[in-house]
C-alpha cells in the first residue's frame, strides 16, 4: 500500500536540492541504525559489519565510509552507482537517472553528492564484493565505477551468468568471509 502512491518514485523526491533529497534522510537513517546497535546491552561493542544487495549494497558502502565503527563489509550488486554515466555515454546504475531523460538544474549537482562512488573512495575497511555480468538494473560496470575507487582492502568474486540477483554459492561465500573477517 505504500508504494502506491506514497513512495511512488521516492528516488526523485527532492532530486534538485541536496538539502532535502530524498537520499539524504536514507544515508543518516543508517548511522542513526549504527547509533541505536551500539546503544543495546547485547551488542558487544565492537563486531559490527553491514551488508546487503542492491539498494542495500549501496547503503552497505555508504555506511562503511561515513561510520568508523564498522569493522567491515560486504555488498551484492550494490546500486546507485555512477549517476551521471549515462550523460557520458555509458550505463549509469539503478534508477537509471538520465536514461531517457536530461537533467533539470541541480540535479546533476544533487546526484553527484550521493552517488555511492564518492562514498566507496572514503572505505577504509575491508570489503567483500560480488556481482554478475547480466544485470540490467545495476549494470557492471556502474558497479566497477565504486569498486575501482576503493583503497580499503577488498575482495570481488564475479559469478559471470548471475543478473540482479545470487547463486547460494555467492551468500556462502559473503557468509563464510563475513565470519572471517569480523573480529574475535
Amino acid at each position: 500500500n505504500l508504494r502506491y502512491p506514497a513512495l511512488e518514485g521516492y528516488y526523485l523526491y527532492n532530486l534538485d536540492n541536496r538539502d532535502r533529497y530524498y537520499y539524504k534522510r536514507v544515508y543518516m537513517g543508517c548511522v542513526r541504525a549504527i547509533d541505536f546497535i551500539f546503544s543495546r546491552p547485547e551488542f558487544d561493542g565492537s563486531n559490527l559489519a553491514v551488508t546487503g544487495g542492491s539498494q542495500g549494497g549501496a547503503l552497505t558502502i555508504v555506511t562503511a565510509a561515513l561510520d568508523k565503527r564498522i569493522v567491515c563489509s560486504a555488498a551484492f550488486y550494490p546500486a546507485l552507482c555512477d549517476h551521471a554515466g549515462y550523460l557520458n555515454k555509458r550505463a549509469g546504475g539503478w534508477p537509471h537517472y538520465f536514461r531517457n531523460t536530461e537533467p533539470k538544474p541541480g540535479e546533476v549537482e544533487t546526484l553527484g553528492y550521493y552517488d555511492v562512488v564518492n562514498f566507496a573512495k572514503r572505505v577504509s575497511v575491508p570489503g567483500f564484493y560480488t556481482w554478475g555480468y547480466n544485470d540490467l538494473t545495476c549494470p557492471p560496470t556502474s558497479m566497477y565505477s565504486a569498486y575501482n575507487v576503493i583503497i580499503a582492502p577488498k575482495e570481488l568474486n564475479i559469478f559471470q551468468e548471475t543478473g540482479h540477483w545470487t547463486f547460494p554459492e555467492q551468500g556462502e561465500l559473503l557468509n563464510n568471509w563475513l565470519v572471517k573477517n569480523l573480529k574475535k
